[in-house]
């Protein structure tokens, strides 16, 4: 089955946190995120999501993102 774009985007983050990862640069995500097609309005609506839930949380500078 086809994710939703912001589950597709939390496996991906998941992913380049890599195992045990607790956080991944914005920057490089973002960067990772865009090449597999995925825009700034998708990546931006699925931090919102998965920081909602206390999943993920983003600094304030939006430069990490950490795995709760």
């Amino acid at each position: 089955r086809c994710p939703r774009p912001s589950e597709a985007i939390f496996g991906i983050l998941r992913e380049l946190g890599g195992p045990g990862g607790r956080s991944v640069p914005l920057p490089q995500a973002l960067e990772v995120l865009g090449a597999r097609g995925f825009t700034p309005g998708q990546v931006s609506a699925a931090l919102d999501e998965y920081e909602g839930l206390n999943i993920l949380q983003v600094n304030p500078s939006r430069t990490r993102v950490t795995f709760v």
